[in-house]
């Protein structure tokens, strides 16, 4: 399969994702008289949408960069793609579930808990696909710009953060949210100047 029917494909699943995650933001209810302190209760949705909006930001231009090493599609790489969008597509949800249940007590690790397990699956068939790309030569393109080494670094970076936000969540859900939210942010900052530096 050409390259451009895949990342058509995967586009539009991004898109969806990341635009369903709005919908777990609600209106604060009238009855509660204070707009003010109403938008203060709901602060764990706001987070949640902001880690969450930043984060499949961050995993579709690295795909585009996974992409962009792309010749040919095989198969197998194919399935992998729908594996690593099947953990794209589920993120509003448990991004819905953290930010609802956050509140409820010892609910609330579970959550936080299934969020970030949600995560760690996303990094994992990321750092698969790149794996795959890794062992299969004729697969890739010979474009320049960032390696497919310095993809998968990064893609080990993830994974072990959110495998330590997946245990952090089970003692404190909070601390769990920020391990996630200083992930998104190093990502965006972070790795700018080692991006510019194997150019």
């Amino acid at each position: 399969m050409k390259p451009s029917r895949l990342e058509a494909f995967s586009d539009g699943v991004f898109a969806v994702a990341i635009t369903l995650l709005v919908f777990n933001l609600k209106v604060p209810d009238v009855a509660g008289g204070h707009l003010s302190r109403e938008l203060g209760h709901q602060w764990p949705s706001y987070l949640a949408y902001v880690i969450s909006f930043l984060s499949i930001g961050i995993c579709w231009v690295n795909h585009h960069s996974i992409l962009d090493r792309i010749a040919m599609a095989d198969r197998e790489l194919l399935f992998i793609n729908l594996a690593l969008l099947l953990g794209i597509v589920s993120i509003p949800f448990t991004t819905s579930v953290a930010a609802i249940w956050y509140k409820q007590g010892s609910s609330a690790k579970w959550a936080v808990g299934i969020y970030c397990a949600n995560w760690v699956y996303v990094s994992a068939t990321y750092m698969l696909l790149i794996h795959h790309l890794m062992g299969h030569e004729h697969l890739a393109s010979h474009s320049t710009g960032v390696t497919l080494k310095s993809l998968w670094r990064k893609g080990y970076i993830g994974i072990v953060a959110y495998i330590i936000a997946l245990i952090v969540s089970l003692i404190s859900p909070v601390v769990a949210f920020l391990v996630c939210l200083a992930l998104a942010v190093y990502y965006v900052f972070g790795v700018q100047g080692e991006v510019l530096a194997e150019k």
